[in-house]
């Protein structure tokens, strides 16, 4: 803990105090589904869906946070250079593509820098230390451009803001004078790159960056997108998978809980246990949710390969093995009756000439190899957990 004597503000607290045996109890969980996650494999074609698809999600929730109104699959038009649907303002568009541009900085961070920037060089050889240089340059990208009031970007303010509000636990006031944010922006940057907290795990540091800094609230605009970029290249420059761009997400989908968190810790003063324990929360989830992904798609691959030996072995005729590769194609899983195989694209390319006797049949085949399920209601399903048992 480190305490910080401002000119105006007070005494500013540096806190890293939790409930320990709380705590540990979900970092223990949240490493070991990220050490799991770790060691599965990907294929670079599950990967070029995934990044994207986590990029564009990504900021959407942390844009959202902040009133943004594009929705993630708008998002991906906007990158793809289409313009998406009348109703969001240019600057709603602008914002998505600034932070677009954010989260690919720091994806570019991995790669290494030319040797005349000596500073970039430093940061790349020890990609967990955070600098100041690279918050403004944060801060720059996302506020390009955007008419907020007074904010200049990459340029701390120097004047009162208030953030939070009742419903949410009250009104916080940060530091109002650019001397004290440009100490305590000095002394957070000494304090998150110190020994004491490289040596916390980085779901902890990267927690506790994303709430300090929160706290200080350097700039006029932009701080929540700010912290939520410092939170993600921490968690990314220490080789977390997939997290990175899945928490903006959870904090959107419970932004509430997201603002209390805050409070509480606030609150509290010197035990940042609630916002901690709320982050930690986040990443379980996150993680969880791309292990089950991950899951189904490598049981995609081996029914594949299972099809390929009932194939080879006549115990499925072409046309069933063709209906099973095409539901494994088709990454919405809606389910399908007897009906739909007739008369319902894509499934009637196979079905339209072939007798409904036929049909059964080629359904009761597959039900037996357990390569579908069906419901009450008759509805048919890809089973890909045949293989669980």
């Amino acid at each position: 803990m480190k305490e910080v004597m401002t000119f105006k503000a007070g005494k500013f607290v540096f806190c890293d105090q939790y409930d320990k045996p709380r705590i540990e109890k979900l970092l223990v969980e949240a490493k070991t589904l990220s050490d799991a996650i770790h060691d599965l494999p990907i294929l670079p074609k599950w990967a070029s869906k995934i990044d994207p698809e986590l990029l564009y999600s990504s900021v959407a929730g942390t844009a959202a946070i902040e009133g943004n109104s594009l929705n993630a699959e708008e998002v991906r038009e906007l990158d793809e250079g289409k313009i998406p649907d009348e109703g969001h303002t240019a600057k709603d568009r602008l914002e998505i593509t600034n932070l677009i541009d954010a989260y690919k900085m720091i994806d570019q961070q991995t790669t290494k820098p030319s040797k005349t920037n000596a500073l970039a060089v430093a940061l790349f050889l020890n990609p967990n230390i955070l600098a100041e240089s690279h918050i403004r340059d944060l801060h720059r990208q996302i506020t390009s451009g955007l008419p907020y009031e007074d904010n200049i970007p990459g340029t701390y303010r120097n004047g009162m803001v208030k953030i939070g509000d009742k419903a949410h636990g009250g009104i916080y006031t940060p530091p109002k004078i650019i001397e004290d944010i440009e100490m305590l922006m000095r002394e957070f940057i000494d304090w998150i790159n110190s020994d004491e907290l490289l040596n916390e795990h980085v779901f902890v540091r990267a927690a506790l960056a994303h709430y300090h800094f929160s706290l200080i609230h350097p700039f006029w605009d932009g701080n929540g997108r700010v912290a939520r970029l410092i939170e993600a290249k921490l968690l990314q420059s220490a080789g977390i998978r997939y997290v990175p761009k899945m928490l903006s997400n959870y904090y959107y989908r419970n932004v509430d809980d997201y603002y209390s968190a805050f409070s509480d810790s606030i609150k509290a003063k010197k035990d940042v246990t609630p916002f901690i324990e709320f982050n930690l929360r986040g990443v379980i989830e996150s993680l969880q949710q791309m292990q089950s992904r991950i899951a189904l798609l490598i049981r995609g691959l081996v029914m594949r390969d299972y099809l390929h030996f009932l194939s080879s072995k006549k115990s499925i005729s072409k046309r069933q093995n063709d209906l099973i590769t095409l539901l494994l194609d088709d990454s919405s899983g809606k389910p399908f009756t007897l009906h739909d195989l007739q008369t319902a694209l894509p499934y009637s390319i196979l079905y339209r000439k072939v007798s409904e006797m036929t049909a059964r049949r080629d359904l009761k085949n597959l039900l037996e190899r357990k390569l579908l399920t069906v419901d009450a209601d008759g509805r048919y399903s890809l089973n890909l957990r045949s293989f669980d048992s």
